[in-house]
């Protein structure tokens, strides 16, 4: 997918993330063959579609607002991914898994909150999701993270710049 572009809106409210910050996550993930990930508030759909490029089975996708839902659409079918993907146009605050129609869990949940334009949402209500081993990865702020990222033995951080990792596995 290396050179691929993804579209965007012309908008300062969808930022997709950094290059630097796909590889780090990536790099740290080591593998994230036949997961099954869950990206929520799927902004531009990068990171689903950096996942099924290098091995995940399947991305569910949410994204609230309907015309970068309709762009996550629009780039999966550019690279013929399609049929690999979920997408959900539904307000991430307000979804629950009976909602996903999903009975399996998840082996990967990425979420990218557009934290600019409002309070860091406390995504720990997400890890319950997680299958046996899996992660969760939330970016945040470097400078602001949220009351509720405390550094355990199953939650790190790793800052790049403006843009944090949260890392938690189950």
């Amino acid at each position: 997918m290396r050179g691929r572009n993804v579209p965007s809106p012309d908008s300062s409210k969808t930022r997709p993330t950094a290059s630097r910050t796909r590889e780090a996550l990536f790099n740290i993930l080591q593998g994230v063959e036949n997961y099954r990930m869950l990206d929520l508030f799927a902004g531009t759909g990068i990171m689903g579609i950096e996942a099924l490029s290098r091995g995940a089975a399947s991305v569910t996708a949410v994204e609230m607002a309907h015309v970068q839902a309709r762009l996550v659409l629009q780039a999966y079918k550019a690279l013929s991914l399609e049929s690999k993907l979920t997408l959900l146009e539904k307000d991430v605050l307000a979804l629950n898994r009976d909602a996903l129609c999903a009975e399996e869990g998840f082996d990967l949940i990425y979420a990218d909150p557009p934290f600019k334009d409002m309070e860091y949402p406390d995504l720990r209500p997400f890890w319950e999701w997680l299958n046996p081993g899996g992660v969760a990865v939330f970016e945040a702020p470097s400078r602001k993270l949220p009351k509720w990222v405390v550094e355990d033995d199953h939650l790190r951080v790793r800052r790049y710049g403006e843009s944090s990792l949260v890392i938690y596995r189950k």
